[in-house]
């Protein structure tokens, strides 16, 4: 083993045992690099620590994160959702399984919205896991179903994921938004194929058909929450507005429905949602900015030249090289949180990448969608776990329930890896690269 690949070896373990011993990731990887560069004994000077970590976050386009958080806890807290459900209910509540078939639906259009799986579950599922109780579905069943809706949140646009990752690959954020939508668009249908077959075999309810008349009253109260993601990729896509001035727009229009419009959003809700929002950002780009000494520190040690060799080593196939990436990122999106493992190991798969000529837009759309399944089922399973608390429910029986749902996620995977068209019809058609 050469000396550059004992070192990866020393810092990504020392990252992984902080993390065992419970250290908060930033921390974790803060400390795995001072202790790299402390253990190099003067090879790598320990200014390179605070220089990387201011430039780690070094972007305008950053703000877009804190952005479009903000956007969706405010559509979220001034209405948006409940009409959402309504309008989804007046759509799809006649099927069997009804209420499962609306937590898709609904969850499909809320991701245009949020950006976050966290987001999606919370907000879907606070508002139709108690019903689906009161209609004597399974509680596991419910939260499951949510759990499974909600990882359309990142894929679908916009997608704080995407813009993670679009700035650690170096790729354009439009354009990966764009990519979202047609796999998005796919797991919504499986999903729904899911929920159907499930619902027969377990004679599921369902509601009386809802007359046009109800589908055209709920449709015009959801209309402003609709047009949201229309507004934000319109604008990007025409070149009127950046991500991160998407981002702003997005806010201002979510306080204005929520304030003047639908007139459920006090200025008390807007500053909890401020601080909230606040949080939860300083959370994330707290990681990215530690990321950026890990990063320098594995470019610095030739890392990715090293996985080429070693993969080159293996196959020179690209589809079989895309299996790998997916099965390496399967297991690392059951143990890691969506940003931590793009900021770790993107930057290792980029020089991968090239060398075997795949686009870094689909890889970053089949990257994202990996850690979602990674989301659904155990170890990590963070939206799991937060449907299973609202509902009440056993986690274990939890993801028994979400196994089914996790499958056809995987078949989405595996359509939208081997069929790139699927990702990138739609960039390549209103977008240049």
């Amino acid at each position: 083993m050469s000396a550059p690949l004992i070192q990866f070896c020393v810092l990504l373990g020392a990252f992984v045992g902080f993390l065992a011993l419970g250290v908060p990731v930033f921390f974790a990887m803060g400390l795995a690099s001072l202790a790299f560069i402390l253990a190099a004994g003067g090879q790598v000077p320990l200014n390179v620590l605070a220089s990387t970590l201011v430039q780690g976050i070094d972007s305008f386009a950053f703000l877009a994160i804190p952005f479009f958080l903000l956007a969706g806890e405010l559509m979220n807290t001034g209405g948006i959702t409940r009409r959402l459900i309504a309008f989804s209910s007046a759509l799809v509540g006649h099927v069997r399984g009804g209420l499962s078939h609306v937590a898709v639906v609904a969850s499909m259009v809320f991701s245009g919205v949020s950006g976050s799986a966290v987001a999606d579950a919370s907000a879907i599922g606070a508002a139709l896991v108690p019903a689906m109780k009161r209609e004597r579905y399974p509680p596991e069943y419910a939260a499951a179903v949510v759990a499974a809706a909600a990882t359309m949140g990142p894929i679908i646009p916009p997608s704080i994921a995407f813009v993670v990752y679009a700035l650690v690959a170096e790729v354009s954020i439009g354009r990966l938004f764009l990519a979202g939508a047609v796999p998005g668009i796919l797991m919504g249908v499986w999903l729904l194929a899911t929920a159907s077959w499930i619902a027969h075999r377990r004679g599921f309810p369902y509601s009386q058909r809802a007359s046009l008349a109800r589908i055209w009253a709920t449709f015009r109260q959801a209309l402003l929450a609709l047009a949201m993601p229309v507004i934000i990729l319109g604008g990007i896509v025409g070149g009127v507005v950046t991500p991160t001035e998407a981002g702003v727009v997005a806010v201002v229009y979510a306080a204005a429905v929520g304030c003047l419009v639908y007139r459920e959003l006090t200025l008390a809700d807007i500053w909890r949602i401020v601080k909230e929002s606040a949080v939860a950002s300083g959370l994330v780009l707290l990681m990215v900015a530690a990321s950026g000494t890990f990063s320098w520190l594995v470019a610095n040690m030739a890392i990715g030249e090293l996985l080429v060799k070693f993969f080159a080593s293996l196959t020179d196939s690209r589809w079989l090289m895309l299996v790998i990436i997916n099965a390496f990122f399967l297991f690392w999106g059951l143990a890691l949180e969506p940003p931590v493992a793009l900021v770790t190991m993107v930057p290792l798969l980029v020089p991968v990448a090239n060398a075997y000529q795949i686009d870094l837009v689909h890889l970053g759309v089949v990257v994202v969608l990996n850690l979602m399944i990674g989301q659904l089922t155990p170890p990590s399973g963070v939206v799991t776990f937060l449907t299973a608390q609202i509902a009440g429910a056993p986690i274990a029986a939890v993801f028994r329930e979400a196994m089914p749902f996790a499958l056809a996620l995987i078949i989405v995977l595996a359509l939208v890896t081997f069929v790139p068209a699927l990702a990138l019809w739609l960039p390549d058609l209103l977008m240049t690269k």
